[in-house]
């Protein structure tokens, strides 16, 4: 007897934005609201997915054939963005309950499962929300692909719950912002359907501007993510304050396949530099013309200071992490290579958001 043998492509990107997009969409339907990387991600791909689809006019046949292939119409590669994980924001704890159990079983339909975990109110996030918060980390695995044989490729996705106990009227970024980029929120407009727009609670001027004011403003932003830029709002007092706004800041600068420049900080980077200096961390001389991208620190003011954008990430990334407290007060610096500090929380005063 002759077996027919038949070949099934997986592609696992499509799989996971396909898991993400149920998992939002359920959210929404329990009246959540989704804030954070997920949106972000989202206004950059669907604008990027018109770009293809202007493109792809012209073809007569499977115009979508190569759509998740990157490297066909790279300029509109954003296209194919998938989320790191999911934030989603309840104002009761029956519908984030009832939100976990459609999601467990959504899961279970392709073999998989979901763990949830309790996270402490002295954790990261609430050192600014407190105890009128509560906070889950769900985690849905997929088996995708299984067959008798075969046990399937993982897919994990995780998903931050976070729960309002006070009954307050209040919205993420709950007046916390930490990037322009994280200003906007998913809300339902009705059953399958919903919007992206700015939240009523992001703690800067956007919240007490006109219509007209704020449309403005909303387009700005809008367009400097599109360019791949954003600014560093978060104005949050505490010993801590510096290790949290490091870590944050780290994350966005090492986002895989979307990086972001901050364009309000004490760094910025450049494609190319004009001294012949060498750079701090590994020494090794820096010219013009060079194919690698460098950052230029702006501490000093006394003399420029470029170095290699991967020297400076690795270096970024120790200082972040040693928690250096400032003998005096106490607080957590962090500091450029020559020990001048970045002032991370103070970087809001030079955003365009700051009154």
């Amino acid at each position: 007897m002759q077996y027919l043998m038949q070949r099934v492509s997986i592609n696992i990107n499509r799989e996971k934005r396909v898991a993400f997009n149920a998992i939002k969409l359920e959210g929404l339907n329990q009246d959540g609201l989704i804030y954070g990387g997920m949106v972000r991600d989202e206004i950059i791909a669907k604008y990027n997915k018109t770009l293809f689809d202007d493109f792809v006019k012209t073809i007569e046949t499977n115009r979508y054939e190569k759509y998740w292939d990157s490297s066909f119409h790279p300029e509109s590669s954003k296209r194919l963005l998938i989320p790191d994980d999911i934030d989603i924001y309840f104002k009761n704890t029956q519908q984030s309950e009832i939100f976990i159990t459609k999601i467990d079983e959504y899961a279970k339909s392709f073999s998989g499962y979901v763990s949830v975990y309790n996270v402490a109110t002295n954790a990261g996030l609430f050192y600014v929300l407190g105890n009128n918060f509560s906070h889950k980390i769900v985690k849905v695995v997929f088996r995708i692909g299984r067959t008798l044989s075969f046990i399937g490729h993982r897919i994990e996705i995780k998903i931050d719950v976070i729960v309002n106990l006070a009954d307050q009227n209040i919205e993420p970024p709950f007046n916390s912002a930490d990037f322009t980029s994280n200003l906007f929120v998913m809300a339902k407009t009705a059953p399958g359907n919903y919007e992206i727009r700015l939240s009523n609670n992001t703690g800067t001027s956007l919240d007490e501007m006109s219509f007209v004011a704020k449309r403005r403003a909303e387009m700005k932003i809008i367009e400097d993510m599109i360019e791949g830029k954003t600014e560093f709002i978060r104005n949050v007092e505490s010993l801590n304050a510096e290790y949290i706004n490091g870590s944050r800041i780290l994350k966005l600068l090492s986002k895989h396949g979307n990086s972001f420049q901050i364009t309000n900080l004490l760094f910025r980077e450049i494609s190319v530099s004009p001294c012949s200096q060498n750079c701090d961390i590994c020494l090794e001389a820096i010219s013009e013309g060079a194919s690698d991208t460098f950052v230029e620190i702006l501490t000093n003011k006394h003399a420029g200071n470029v170095m290699h954008r991967k020297c400076f990430i690795s270096y970024l990334t120790k200082e972040v992490a040693n928690r250096y407290r400032h003998p005096n007060s106490n607080n957590i610096v962090c500091r450029c290579p020559r020990r001048n500090s970045f002032n991370f929380k103070e970087s809001f005063k030079f955003s365009s958001l700051h009154k």
